[in-house]
């Protein structure tokens, strides 16, 4: 017995040193073919792109669509798998269909340089991906001393947009080996919120059980184990953390790793790890829906869509923010195609019209589309604030914008647009006789102006262009949009519309604070910092809430990390440039307790919406955001269940105040 355990093992070493790499190409060089590889025919059509429609990161392998029908291969090296019986290619790919009708695309062998075998292939008739691909090849070319593979598409180029290829790698797989795909908690947050992403299986053994262990900027590790699993070589699951990321107001940095495979550690550590900047926003608001349109007067699915279109966003007009760009084809395309239009194209990938973006992203032009991202996008909160004015003098216009953030984030775009409501100039053979939100001017340029935002610290941008020689056909009918958003990734922040003539307040004083309900006394608008001091034992942090003079200021509370500590009150006026902080500073008084907070329990912790609350009698129990609004309060509680399912995600202050004392406890709420 002990023979056959010592066979097994010597068995599963070879296994592990057998593993190997041949080909890892995932386009980093920028460079078409990448260096050892060859294309046949049609070269030109390949290129990089600074995309990730793969699936990827930037950059990837690009083919891009022309008027022929034929065939063409992206050839990789040469490789020698002599004394090999199988091999594995991993790839990643996006094709963006145009008609449905083809062509096919593929991955081929082939070795001496003889006739090339398909290994898979696929006829689309619609977009296909992103997806990963992983293959397993143990055909006669395998073995041979000068192993090929390539990837092909044969038919009419015309019928696709593009087909983009990442991360190609050919290799002979660990025994076991589970790989860490990505990490899909969003990288802005403002409530607690699960480790989320996905893994797969990389390796020749099933994997039945995985460990996912996540960590925030060094500190305490948390650990899920998945178990039940049955993945073969090449499937994924898509996981989701038990403890929920929880942690201040700023920037983080999350560490996410696989710590076990099938109860033993991984063959493969290389690829177990990934990691992730997260900011948790200070504050949040209504977003606005953004809809981008590329559409042409001389386009007939144009016509039809915009009959829908139209109504509907005059319809919600008040809710959303809406940009059309005409552009130059089909045929001679519309007469108020612009180059900055043309530069937008681009951007956004765009291959056909009508073309509709909603926040960054792709939309669907049916109205069941439309209305499925406009729901979406009024329930994802926004974390930037925008506020814009701007003035007609003769053909010059001024614009006046504010951007506060409530996050930090890199490169971030801002877009200011001259639109014209409404023009009929531009009539073509599509059958429409006027066309709306037209862009005319784009400020400064069709590449807007790229930002560094930090968390609570506004942007002015003053700006002005001159109208002559537009396509602006009434001068009294014009508007200006302003669009924030993450430049590498498209995705939108924020989206409004100025308002000409605009005179925005600038009253950033607070008219009131309170600490856990009791007003903070003798408060001074012109006295902007407080001291509180607070029994021994003290645990959680009290909560403030503050109102503001003007009602359209905007009041931003961060609490207090811990105690002692300084909760910060930003007021930021209507105009969002005027800003004044007030703070709270909170300190423990050694050797004065507070009995109450020692009898109080309260949990669960995280709750799904049923909290326990006992240790007291006759005591007021209110429920508070964190941003400090009082959103349920019961009073003469001598403990028991009180029921928050009602209340959104998020963190909770409950406050138990007794005819003596007063505790705060913090709770997360994750239905």
């Amino acid at each position: 017995m002990k023979k056959i355990t010592l066979l097994f093992a010597f068995l599963a070493t070879l296994s592990f040193l057998n593993a190997q790499t041949f080909v890892d190409e995932d386009f980093s060089a920028n460079q078409m073919p990448p260096s050892g590889w060859t294309i046949d025919g049609f070269a030109s059509n390949w290129s990089t792109s600074a995309s990730v429609n793969a699936g990827g990161v930037a950059p990837e392998g690009k083919f891009t669509y022309s008027q022929n029908i034929a065939v063409t291969r992206l050839i990789s090296p040469s490789v020698d798998l002599t004394g090999e019986t199988s091999v594995t290619l991993a790839f990643s790919h996006f094709y963006d269909d145009y008609s449905g009708a083809g062509p096919k695309l593929g991955v081929a062998t082939r070795s001496q340089g003889g006739e090339w075998t398909s290994v898979w292939e696929i006829n689309p008739t619609s977009d296909v991906g992103p997806e990963n691909q992983m293959l397993t090849i143990e055909n006669s070319d395998v073995g041979q001393s000068d192993f090929q593979f390539c990837f092909y598409l044969d038919g009419n180029f015309y019928n696709l947009d593009y087909w983009y290829v990442d991360d190609i790698e050919l290799f002979i797989p660990f025994a076991i080996d589970a790989q860490m795909i990505s990490i899909t908690t969003p990288s802005i947050l403002n409530g607690p919120s699960p480790v989320t992403g996905v893994f797969n299986n990389k390796g020749s053994n099933q994997v039945t059980s995985v460990d996912v262990s996540w960590q925030v900027d060094g500190g305490d590790i948390f650990t899920t184990s998945f178990d039940g699993l049955s993945l073969d070589l090449g499937d994924s699951y898509d996981y989701s953390c038990n403890d929920l990321f929880n942690f201040p107001v700023g920037p983080h940095v999350l560490d996410v790793w696989i710590a076990n495979v099938n109860g033993a550690p991984d063959n493969n550590p290389d690829n177990d790890s990934l990691t992730k900047s997260i900011n948790v926003a200070s504050f949040s608001e209504q977003r606005t829906p953004l809809f981008e349109e590329f559409t042409s007067s001389t386009c007939a699915p144009c016509a039809s869509f915009n009959a829908q279109f139209v109504p509907w966003c005059n319809t919600n007009e008040d809710d959303i923010a809406l940009i059309k760009y005409q552009m130059n084809w089909p045929g001679s395309g519309d007469p108020y195609y612009t180059d900055e239009g043309g530069v937008r194209r681009g951007y956004y990938g765009v291959t056909w019209v009508p073309w509709l973006v909603g926040d960054g992203e792709f939309v669907s032009t049916d109205m069941g589309a439309v209305n499925s991202f406009f729901s979406a996008s009024m329930d994802n909160p926004s974390f930037a604030a925008i506020a814009s004015s701007h003035t007609l003098t003769g053909t010059v216009m001024d614009v006046t914008t504010t951007v506060l953030p409530y996050a930090g984030f890199d490169n971030g775009m801002v877009q200011v647009i001259v639109f014209e409501y409404e023009t009929t100039g531009n009539v073509g053979n599509n059958g429409e006789t006027s066309f709306e939100h037209v862009m005319m001017k784009m400020m400064p340029d069709a590449n807007g102006t790229i930002t560094d935002f930090t968390d609570r610290e506004p942007v002015t941008y003053t700006q002005s262009v001159d109208l002559a020689g537009t396509n602006v056909e009434e001068w009294d009918d014009l508007g200006v949009i302003v669009i924030v958003q993450d430049q590498p990734s498209t995705a939108v922040y924020q989206s409004i519309y100025s308002v000409e003539n605009a005179a925005f307040a600038t009253d950033d004083n607070l008219n009131s604070m309170s600490v856990d309900g009791t007003p903070v006394p003798d408060f001074d608008p012109a006295v902007l910092d407080y001291y509180m001091e607070l029994p021994e034992g003290s645990e959680e942090v009290p909560v403030v809430t503050a109102e503001a003079v003007d009602e359209n200021a905007r009041v931003v509370i961060v609490p207090a990390n811990e105690l002692p500590g300084t909760t910060t009150i930003d007021v930021f006026a209507e105009d969002l440039a005027t800003h004044k902080q007030y703070t709270m500073s909170f300190s423990l008084i050694q050797g004065i307790e507070n009995p109450l907070a020692a009898k109080v329990k309260l949990y669960p912790n995280p709750t799904k919406g049923i909290l326990h609350i006992s240790g007291f009698e006759k005591a007021t129990v209110g429920v508070y955001t964190s941003t400090g609004s009082l959103v349920a309060q019961y009073d003469d509680f001598t403990g028991g269940s009180i029921n928050v399912s009602g209340l959104s995600n998020g963190i909770y202050f409950i406050t138990i105040q007794t005819d003596e004392n007063i505790v705060t406890k913090k709770v997360a709420l994750n239905r």
